[in-house]
Formats: C-alpha cells, structure tokens, sequence
C-alpha cells in the first residue's frame, strides 16, 4: 500500500500538471489519466453538470482506465439517481471498501472479472456551484488519509476545471468578437443600400406589420420572389427592435455545402472532424443577444431541418464536436422564395419547423405591384452607382422611365439594379435614355411577341399593347401640353427631338 505521503505527493504533481493547463479536455484528461497512471487506479472518470429542459444531468466526458469510451449505455445520469447522481444530490463523497458484498454495486461479475476492490466518488464543487463528480475504482482498500488526500485532489480538481471553463469563456467572446467584426467587416463591404424605398399601398402594408412585430421576440417568416430585398426588410426588422444594439447575422442556407450546414450554424471544436484545425465560433453563437437572419430557408435538407429545429425548440446548441452545451438568446427572421406548405405536403419541409418559422409571415411584394415606387427607386440607384464610381449620371430621362415601369420585372429589385447599372456603362450622356436600354427592349418586344396562353382573359391587353398604349399617351399628353410644338414636347419628356419624331411616326401621331 502507497504511503498517504507518497500518495500526496503524486497527487502534488498531477495537481500541478493539471492546473498548468487551460484546455478544458486537457485538464479532464490530466484528472483521469493521472489517477490511473499515477495512483493505480483500475478505471477513473469525470461527469459533468448539464441541463436539458431545465432537468440536470451528468454527461460522461472523460474516461480512463478499462474503458476510455465515452458512448455507453450510462454515459448520462440524472441527478439523485445511481452513485454518480446520488453524490450530485447530495455533494457528499461516496466511498466502498468491499465491492464484492456491497449492494450498492450489481454488476458483480464485471468486478470480480476485473479484480476490484474499492470504490471512491467525489462532487466537483466551486465556491456554490456543482460543476460535476470524479470517481475511481481500485483494486486496493484505501485508508483514511489516503480517502481524504484524494477528496482534497478532488477540490483541487474543481478549480482548475472551473479555471478551464472561465478560460473558455473568455476564448470564446473573444473568438465571437473577431469573428463578429471580421463578419460585419465584409457583410458592410458587400451592403447595398439599406433603406426601405417607396410610397405605394404595398409598401405601406408591409411596414405597418413590420412596425407591430418588430418590438416583440416572435419568429418572422419574410416570404416574396426573388430579388425583392428580403433581407433590406430583415434588417429593418433587427434595426426596429429592442436588439437593435446587437448583432444581425445573415446565413444564405442555399450557399452553404449540406456537409458544412451543422459547422457553420453551431461552429465546431478543434479536432472535431478532418481539417479541424482551430475552435470555430457558429453562425447561431455570433448572433447571441442579436438577430439571426436565415435567408433561402427552403433549400435546407431534412437533416438540416431536424437540427435547426432542436436549436429553435431548445435553445440550445452543441459544437460539433463539443462537450458543453450552449444556451442561446437569438431572434430568428428566416426568408424564402419558396412555396413551404406544398413543399410541406411534399415531404420535403418539415411541418414543424414550418409552424415554428411562421409565426409571423410577411409578404414582400414583387416590384410589378408597386411600379409607382419606381422613379423613387430609381434615383436611389443611380446614387449608389456613383458612389461606387460606376457613373456620373443625374437621371433617367422619361421615355427611359416609361420602359422601365412598363416591364414586369421578374428579377425584381435586383433586376432593376443590374438593368441600370449595365445602362450607366452604355450611356454617354448625363441621363440614361432608351437606347441604353437595348436590352430591356428587347425583353419587352419578345414577351409582346409570346403567344398568348389558353387561359388568358377574353379581350385582354398584350405586353405590348399596354407598352404601346403607355408610350403614346405619355407623347400626346406631351404634345398637346406643347400646343404642338415638338420642340417643346420633346424638351417636356426630357428626350431629343429626333426621337419624339421617331415615337410619333411609331405610334402614328
């Protein structure tokens, strides 16, 4: 039998190995390894204190000895149960000197296989807190000073993993403040203009909502086509609400690899998979105290979807990889072009995700239901293309603008964006006029031209008919405005007069 100053000694050293370290998995292993490499015990382990639902447990999270796997059938415990949760309960150690007789161990066929003979548990307490318990079985009684010597490596053992914890702490703020300013960094540079443009009733609806919900912590689902700034209103959302001082974090579910979903929401821990190479702070953990705008929702896997679910559900989030569970304070504003309910009864999204998601959706309309915004939107345009010195140009002349809210604008907003950013490069006068739009022309005469389908309305106007009708009436309304005089007329529209001649031999005026 060790001597007890033998003993305090040894432990003196894996104390001091154990407190030289601030890696949380070092210093388990360094409680573990050490009493088993250094104290000949047959197997050691470490539980840590965890939560789900508000219900404590003990997680199984570092073993030495016979079994160093940690995936067994015991690997969590709930407080008060077993002699793992019963020392939890009550933070009393627990020590047997006979396992053999004793009844409080069943497994007697393990322990005679293996030869032991004692058993000693101790909680793992800091200052109030319970952070978990440290157990070993030996094949040797141990006397009194030695149960005592470890109960004090056990308190020893408290510190330098609450040193680990805070350590970790402190390392991940300080990662999540890199990586926060690192994402807002580029999320600025890529920014385009922020504001919310318009002054039609469908704008008007939108905002009221927005101006109801924003305050409160309830879900948003933003729906609309493609190109419309769903994410513009996601940060009016974020900028109206009591986060507003926090962080908005933006996830484009579509541009994320299926494989790399889980790391780049959750983060993962080094050595957590191949190419692991550092602790990587997820998208969830960014957005602590802020909003989490989640952008193409649709285009999630299911696997992906159970995930993200569990995340909304619980609160709660693990690291790929990681051992400690992470709760969260995140405002969730998803987005999606995407018809959910028929991808619902198709079996591709979730149902209860779905109703999760949608507990206030909002509809963002299409830029062909608010063509009156167009001239405002416009102008917002032209500004930040001259800030990114792509032009000088001071407007779009009338008969420009006239085209461009005759079109129906599939891309939306976006679009619109490239069609004038494309007409500043043409364009060599101080205004954007219809010959820098040769493509959007061209856009307008091929769905003029498209066969008209069954289903379309008995007498109803063609693309090109109502461009046409637009068109003709924006000139005579110009001429007769002019008293004929076609000078005057063109200087009016804001066009040459060579081509109001051209428009009134078009539309024979």
């Amino acid at each position: 039998m060790q001597p007890a100053r033998a003993l305090e000694t040894t432990l003196g050293r894996v104390s001091l190995r154990m407190a030289s370290s601030l890696d949380l998995d070092g210093v388990l292993g360094e409680v573990t390894n050490g009493l088993v490499r250094d104290l000949d015990a047959a197997m050691a382990r470490v539980w840590l204190l965890r939560s789900a639902d508000a219900t404590p447990y003990l997680e199984l999270v570092a073993s030495a000895g016979l079994s160093e796997r940690l995936d067994g059938t015991r690997s969590r415990v709930p407080v008060g149960s077993l002699k793992i949760g019963e020392i939890a309960a009550t933070r009393t150690r627990v020590y047997a000197a006979d396992l053999v007789s004793d009844p409080r161990f069943v497994d007697k066929a393990w322990i005679e296989s293996n030869q032991l003979r004692a058993f000693a548990g101790y909680p793992l307490v800091f200052g109030d807190d319970l952070l978990g318990v440290v157990a070993m079985f030996s094949r040797r009684t141990l006397d009194e000073a030695e149960i005592e010597t470890l109960g004090i490596f056990a308190a020893q053992a408290s510190v330098a993993i609450k040193n680990a914890f805070l350590f970790a702490e402190v390392s991940d703020l300080s990662r999540r403040l890199e990586a926060e300013n690192a994402y807002l960094r580029e999320e600025q540079r890529d920014r385009t203009p922020s504001g919310i443009v318009g002054h039609s009733a469908a704008i008007v609806r939108v905002l009221r909502e927005m101006e109801r919900v924003a305050p409160t912590m309830s879900t948003v689902l933003l729906r609309g086509e493609t190109g419309t700034g769903k994410e513009l209103f996601a940060r009016a959302i974020h900028e109206k609400s009591l986060r507003k001082r926090g962080p908005l974090v933006e996830v484009n579910c579509a541009a994320i690899a299926p494989s790399l979903l889980e790391s780049e929401l959750f983060g993962h821990e080094r050595g957590a998979f191949t190419g692991a190479v550092q602790r990587r702070i997820g998208r969830f953990e960014l957005a602590q105290g802020g909003t989490l705008f989640l952008d193409e929702i649709g285009e999630l896997s299911l696997e992906a979807q159970a995930k993200l679910l569990r995340a909304l559900q619980e609160h709660e989030i693990d690291r790929v990889g990681g051992t400690r569970t992470i709760r969260l304070d995140v405002r969730i504003v998803a987005a999606t072009n995407r018809d959910l309910e028929a991808l619902v009864r198709d079996s591709r999204f979730r149902a209860d995700l779905f109703y999760r998601l949608a507990v206030f959706p909002i509809v963002v309309p299409p830029l062909r239901d608010r063509r009156e915004d167009i001239p405002e939107l416009v102008a917002v345009l032209l500004r930040a293309l001259a800030a990114r010195h792509v032009s000088h140009l001071e407007g779009v002349d009338a008969d420009a603008l006239a085209y461009l809210q005759a079109y129906d604008w599939p891309g939306n907003v976006r679009e619109l964006q490239n069609v004038l950013e494309r007409a500043a490069v043409l364009a060599h006068g101080t205004s954007i006029g219809v010959a820098d739009l040769p493509e959007l022309q061209s856009r307008l005469i091929d769905d003029a031209q498209a066969p008209s389908t069954p289903d379309a309305p008995a007498g109803a106007a063609s693309l090109k008919e109502r461009v046409d009708a637009y068109e003709r009436g924006l000139v005579a309304d110009a001429l007769a405005r002019a008293n004929g005089n076609q000078s005057e007329a063109a200087r009016q529209l804001g066009a040459s007069r060579a081509t109001l001649q051209y428009k009134l031999k078009l539309h024979r005026l």
